[in-house]
Formats: structure tokens, C-alpha cells, sequence
């Protein structure tokens, strides 16, 4: 447990001793405290609410000193903050992590840590979770004191040591810290070797030039959100080889254009010393054996392509998903399907705005598809979702993936790929899913975003982790693709001939999905009420639950009173049994 950016008192509990370790109790009040209470210590730590005004409540300036004496700050401190153990006669486990220098006495202190049953709790009543160098905390530094630009870069240098010391005393595995922010690196676009004819098409749609009469300096053209220059493939190790700090000497993402992309036309691919990330070469062989597998067509209409034929890949980009989502050029006038692939994204997005975090292992990607409203209607749009989640966890089942082991791969909804550990049996996020959408001239645009974890070291999960010991299959980027690739081809296929319905997917989705006959609370409704989870609605793809009998012919009543929710808006907390108002 760690907490951030709150008083805590400690003392002793009046109840009498257990014999089970662990943590006893988690209880929260009306006023917002919290308090966790330790079996075997019988230690009580209860946070206090915020105190002051909400400006006061941003916090105060103050400077930490360690154990070892060394000083670290200032920070930013709840007003007044402390951790108080003025009540405890014996502080078995208890340790000072840091104090407010000579202000403290020998029974407070800035920062506490505990032994909580197997295992451990750490309380700071500084807000190590806010830069010094950034807001909410540089106005309040230097509020009140001139402090130069070296000494909050000294300051935040050591909020990061004392955090970092935090999480490794807690007993997680951190990665290791880089220098700088990461740029964006030149993208390379790509077809497949047996399409010849994709990458000059995509070229033609783009209007742009002959690459060879562009000259060094390239084709630019300018979109909604970015501005790109197209260079030859006889460019790519120049383009490619530039200094990317170089390139956009700011760490401002807003500066970070114009964007480059080498075309490689024909059956050319790059050399692999300039894109060693991601194997190419590779990639297109598994794919090949993945669509022959899936039996995916070997030809198309108007010299058309398959799903992961065409592809623009990017060892470090801003966002796969913000790129094609935000430049209505690329949006609308390539031809689809169209695979934008990074090893590293630097403003990844997640589903309600959230930031998509991408360590090394994770595959992340955005695949842009385009279909007439007339075979997919506007209110079945919101089963591409549900599809594609369904078309990654049959992936991981792949003999080329996870094999038998895949079948630690479920769905939660809406849009989670999630996997059983070994061993513990424990469900990780390991995935997720975001679809964006533009409608226009009688047709949908979609953007079918995912990130999943496929080679992550602990404490991140990840496909890797779900092989056991000695296990001759060792997954990779290139072959995970493919097989997700050449497995939603075929369902995409199948969903447009049927206009949309997901009946043919149904049942072997609710296989794969984490709830079938789930009891969970619903809080968005007033009181909350505990439902079933029963299925996915036909029509909307809503969540569709049944109200529990309340035991005095209460709950559903004489007919079937369902409760239907829609995937947007609602959150699904699995670990609590909630499903809420998304914030």
C-alpha cells in the first residue's frame, strides 16, 4: 500500500488481539478517513481528511530531511502534514523514511513505513506525486520564494531518488530511469512483399509526388494536427539516422513536427540496423502463414489488401491512434485497412481520455478500417469493440502465440484484455482496447486502437508470464500481430455480410468474457443493487443484467426486470464487484 499526500496518525487498537495476520480492517467513513488496521501489530493508521481552504489544500513548500541527513526540496507538503505516532508505545516494524528537519520530535515524521501482515504500507504526507518543475507545485513553490531554474531541477531530481527508494522498498522492480524525454523517430511505411501494388497507392490517394522528383528535402504536406514529409526509401538510412534531439530540441510534444516517413514502394523493405525494434521481415512471414491458416483471401477487388498488409511503423511516435484519429487528410483519404504500429508511444490514448502508458513489451498499434452505414449500421458500431477484443484473445490461443497457455486470456467488458497469473490465479489487465469514429458522406471511419502486453518483465504482466517454466514457445511482437491480424480479418469479414449483428459471435465471446452469471453492485442507480451479469444485448451491445431477489419477493418481480447499461460512461471495477459512473 502506498499513500501519497496525506496526514496519518498511528495508535494502537482497543480490540482485542487476532490470531490471523494481515490486514484486519479497511474501513471508510463518511468523512473520507481511511484507516487500515494490521492483525498482528494491531496498529491503526487513519488518514485525515484535507484541511483548509482548496487553494491551502494544493499544499505548502517544505524541505525533507533523510535518515542519512541529506535534504531534498522543497517539495510540496499537505498544510501542516505529518505522519504521528505520538500514541504508539511500541513501534515494532515502524521506520522513518524522512522528516521535516528540526520541527519534527522523535514521534512524527514526513514519511512512514510498516509492516502490514506479509507485507508492507508506506504513508507520506508530501506530494511526491507532483513535479516540482510542473503544476500544481511550481506555483506553490515559488509562490513565496525565488527559487532558480537549477534549483527545482535539484528539487525534482530528488523527489524522484526518494519515490523511486519508496517503490523499491515496497518491493517492486523499477525500470530503469532515462536521461532525457524520448522524440519521435522517423516512420517507415510498408506492404506486405506478395502486394506490390500497396504502398503506391496509398502514395496516389495522398497525392503525393514521384518521390524521385522531390528531391533531399522530401514531399511536405500539412494536416489537421501534423505536419509530414514523405521522403524515397533511397532517403531512409539519412532520414532515419538523424539525431531525434536534434530534430526537436524541445521536449514540448507540441513542437514535434514537422513528422517524417520513408515510402518504401514495391516489395522493398528497410534494413533491419535502421528499424532493429520490430522485425519486418518476420512480421510478414508469420502473417502470410496466419492469413493461410485463417484462410483469408489471396486476392482482393481493385488490387485491394487484408488486414496488416499495409503498414506504417514507428520506433517511437507520439500516438498511433491521435495520428491517424487527428489528421483528417490521412483519416479520410487513405485507403484502408491501413496498420500504424509503434514499439514506443509517447502520448498514447486510452479509453476516456485516458494516457496509455507503453514500456518495452507492450504492442501497441491503431488500425484504420472505413465501411458504408448501409452494411454497418451506426448502432452496431459498438461491437467492433467487443469483436476485436475477441480476436486478440483467440489470437493468444494461436500455436504461434500462447498455444494451450492462451486460454489465461479473457475479456472484461467493455474493451479490457485481462489474464489469470499462474499459481496465484490473480486477474491482471494485461490489454485494452479504444475504438474512435467519424461519420461523413454515408460512412464510418474507425480507428481501432489496442495496447497489449506481450514481453513486459514483472511487476507489468504480460503474455510472457503466462508460459510456464521451461516452456519451448517464447511469444513474440511480430508473430502476436499476425495472428491478431489474420484473426479479425475474418470476423471483420463476417460482421459486414451480416450487417452488423454479432449473433454469429456471441456465444464464443461470453466464453471468453470474465462475467458470465457475475454477481456485482450497481452504483449508478439509486440505492445501488446487486445484479447479474446475464449476457450482451442483440441490438445495442449493451451490458444486460438481472436484479437479485432480495429474499422477501423482492428484486425482479413477477416478469423480467432487466438493466441494461451502455459501455460508455460505465466502469467496471473487477476488483471491487462495482460497475459505476465513469469520472
Amino acid at each position: 500500500v502506498l499513500i501519497l499526500g496525506s496526514d496519518v496518525r498511528v495508535h494502537e487498537s482497543r480490540a482485542r488481539l487476532s490470531l490471523a495476520a494481515g490486514i484486519e480492517s479497511v474501513t471508510l467513513v463518511d468523512t473520507g478517513l481511511l484507516t487500515l488496521t494490521d492483525g498482528e501489530s494491531r496498529l491503526n493508521f487513519s488518514l485525515a481528511a484535507p484541511r483548509g481552504n482548496v487553494l491551502d489544500a494544493a499544499g505548502e513548500p517544505a524541505t525533507l530531511t533523510l535518515p542519512d541527513g541529506t535534504t531534498v526540496g522543497p517539495l510540496l507538503r499537505v498544510p501542516g502534514g505529518k505522519a504521528d505516532f505520538t500514541d504508539v508505545t511500541r513501534s515494532d516494524g515502524l521506520s522513518v523514511l524522512a522528516s521535516y528537519g528540526p520541527s519534527d520530535d522523535a514521534c512524527t515524521a514526513a514519511g512512514i513505513k510498516t509492516r502490514i501482515g506479509d507485507g508492507a504500507a508506506t504513508f507520506w504526507s508530501t506530494h511526491l506525486e507532483y513535479s516540482a518543475r510542473e503544476e500544481i507545485a511550481s506555483s506553490v513553490l515559488t509562490k513565496d520564494s525565488a527559487l532558480t531554474p537549477a534549483e527545482l531541477v535539484k528539487a525534482e531530481d530528488g523527489r524522484i531518488h526518494v519515490l523511486r527508494d519508496t517503490l523499491a522498498g515496497l518491493g517492486l522492480t523499477l525500470p530503469a530511469q532515462g536521461s532525457s524525454v524520448a522524440r519521435p523517430t522517423a516512420q517507415v511505411l510498408t506492404g506486405a512483399p506478395w502486394r506490390p501494388g500497396v504502398v503506391l497507392s496509398v502514395q496516389e490517394e495522398l497525392e503525393v509526388p514521384d518521390l524521385l522528383t522531390v528531391g533531399e528535402k522530401g514531399y511536405e504536406f500539412k494536416d489537421s494536427n501534423d505536419t509530414f514529409i514523405v521522403h524515397g526509401a533511397s532517403a531512409a538510412a539519412d532520414v532515419l539516422g538523424v539525431d531525434q534531439v536534434k530534430r526537436y530540441p524541445s521536449e514540448d510534444s507540441a513542437t514535434w513536427n514537422p513528422k517524417h516517413i520513408v515510402f518504401f514502394e514495391g516489395r522493398e523493405l528497410p534494413a533491419r540496423e535502421i528499424v532493429p525494434r520490430f522485425d519486418l521481415e518476420a512480421y510478414y512471414a508469420a502473417l502470410k502463414d496466419a492469413r493461410q491458416e485463417q484462410e483469408c483471401p489471396a486476392s482482393y477487388t481493385n488490387e485491394g489488401w487484408g488486414m496488416g498488409e499495409a503498414l506504417l511503423y514507428g520506433e517511437v511516435v507520439t500516438s498511433t491512434q491521435t495520428m491517424l484519429d487527428k489528421n483528417i487528410r490521412l483519416l479520410s483519404s487513405l485507403p484502408v485497412p491501413i496498420l500504424s504500429l509503434a514499439s514506443s508511444q509517447l502520448t498514447g490514448s486510452g479509453r476516456g481520455g485516458n494516457v496509455w502508458l507503453s514500456p518495452p513489451g507492450c504492442l501497441q498499434f491503431s488500425l484504420l478500417l472505413r465501411a458504408p452505414l448501409s452494411v454497418l449500421p451506426a448502432q452496431k458500431i459498438v461491437f467492433v469493440q467487443y469483436l476485436f477484443a475477441l480476436a486478440v484473445a483467440e489470437a493468444c490461443r494461436d500455436p504461434i502465440v500462447l498455444g494451450a497457455d492462451g486460454a489465461r486470456v479473457r475479456i472484461k467488458w467493455p474493451n479490457d484484455i485481462y489474464a489469470e497469473l499462474p499459481g496465484t490465479g490473480e486477474q491482471r489487465k494485461i490489454g485494452g482496447i479504444l475504438v474512435n469514429t467519424s461519420f461523413g458522406g454515408g460512412k464510418v471511419e474507425l480507428v481501432v486502437g489496442c495496447g497489449l502486453n506481450v514481453l513486459n518483465p514483472p511487476p507489468i504482466s504480460s503474455l510472457a508470464q503466462l508460459l510456464p517454466p521451461g516452456s519451448e514457445r517464447h511469444p513474440s511482437m511480430e508473430r502476436t500481430l499476425a495472428a491478431i491480424m489474420a484473426r479479425f480479418e475474418r470476423m471483420w469479414t463476417s460482421l459486414v455480410a451480416a450487417r452488423g449483428s454479432f449473433a454469429p459471435f456471441m456465444d464464443l465471446y461470453l466464453d471468453r468474457w470474465l462475467h458470465s452469471d457475475q454477481l456485482v453492485t450497481l452504483t449508478t442507480v439509486t440505492p445501488p443493487r446487486k445484479v447479474r451479469i446475464v449476457g450482451i444485448t442483440p441490438e445495442h451491445g449493451l451490458l444486460r443484467t438481472l436484479p437479485e431477489r432480495d429474499g422477501w419477493g423482492g428484486g425482479a418481480g413477477q416478469g423480467v426486470e432487466y438493466i441494461d447499461l451502455q459501455p460508455d460512461g460505465n466502469s467496471f471495477d473487477l476488483m471491487a464487484g462495482l460497475i459505476k459512473t465513469k469520472t
